[in-house]
């Protein structure tokens, strides 16, 4: 299990409180909306991991049990394409929902499974998660709808 030092505690569910719960790994350089996410998903009965940047989603992408990635695309440093690259490469059963304010290039969109778009509001991401994590088969990729 990931240590607390790694991910963002004002916006993860206490490591010691996972307790059967599904493990959202959520990704955003913005911090508030970070909080926000975690607020969310914790009242959905999500158990909650956040990270700001995309080493730090990498680190506990590759040290924690995480059911589902909520990424951001417009990550400093690294995008939010090559991390989803890479976390496919390392275990790719677990899906991943792009979740971005800007137009986000095709080929990220051909990585991930589901895509979302920043400023819907809460039921297009929530219903995106159940899809995929109630999935009996393995998650499929998901092409962005036309008109996003």
């Amino acid at each position: 299990m990931i240590s607390e030092s790694t991910y963002n505690k004002n916006s993860s569910s206490p490591v010691s409180a996972l307790d059967g719960r599904k493990l959202i790994l959520s990704v955003d350089d913005e911090l508030g909306l970070l909080y926000s996410r975690y607020q969310l998903l914790a009242a959905s009965g999500y158990a909650v991991l956040s990270a700001t940047d995309g080493v730090q989603a990498l680190q506990i992408f590759g040290n924690s049990p995480v059911d589902l990635v909520l990424l951001d695309f417009a990550l400093q440093g690294m995008d939010g394409g090559v991390v989803a690259e890479a976390m496919k490469e390392f275990k790719p059963r677990i899906p991943i929902i792009m979740v971005s304010g800007i137009e986000v290039p095709e080929r990220c969109l051909a990585i991930v499974n589901s895509y979302v778009q920043k400023g819907e509001g809460p039921e297009p991401l929530l219903k995106s998660i159940q899809q995929l994590l109630t999935s009996s088969a393995q998650p499929r990729l998901v092409p962005r709808q036309a008109g996003s």
